[in-house]
């Protein structure tokens, strides 16, 4: 299994402080929650909140790996009953759709070298509604600086 992610428990080294802090942002990131609009003809009116997680989020590639696999789960849910269908921005047909449901659920394996981006659709306008990134990090550590000179003791 390459590179390794945070539900693994590998980061928990001494090295790996600046990929946690890495870690947080990316957490922090905004896209977990989105307003979905739509117009009719005779309004526009705005839908509740949609959520949508992606775990994990964060695959990291020690040296020498070149592929990140990952088991993905990702989950939505919505007050309102939705028919939405989840995409990967670089493939045309859907991974999954639900048809008039408020919340959904869906695990697979996920293969990849570069970040990846995932979006939630109305099924019946492809209109996006939220979308959520899974990265895929380097930690190469022979480009980074050393935080002390070798003579010093502190």
């Amino acid at each position: 299994m390459g590179g390794c992610t945070i539900s693994d428990g590998c980061l928990l080294s001494a090295r790996a402080v600046p990929l946690l802090k890495l870690l947080l942002l990316a957490l922090l990131l905004p896209g977990a929650y989105t307003r979905a609009e739509t117009s009719t003809a005779q309004s526009s009116s705005s839908l509740p909140l949609i959520q949508f997680s992606i775990k994990p989020r964060l695959c990291v590639l020690n040296a020498g790996e070149e592929v990140c696999h990952d088991e993905l789960q990702v989950k939505w849910e919505s007050p309102v009953v939705r028919s939405l269908c989840l995409f990967q921005t670089d493939k045309a047909e859907p991974l999954r759709c639900w048809e008039n449901e408020t919340r959904g659920e869906y695990q697979f394996e996920l293969t990849a070298s570069v970040s990846t981006d995932f979006q939630l659709r109305e099924e019946a306008s492809d209109k996006p509604l939220s979308d959520q990134r899974f990265q895929v990090v380097y930690n190469d550590k022979k480009y980074r600086k050393a935080r002390r000179n070798p003579w010093s003791f502190f």
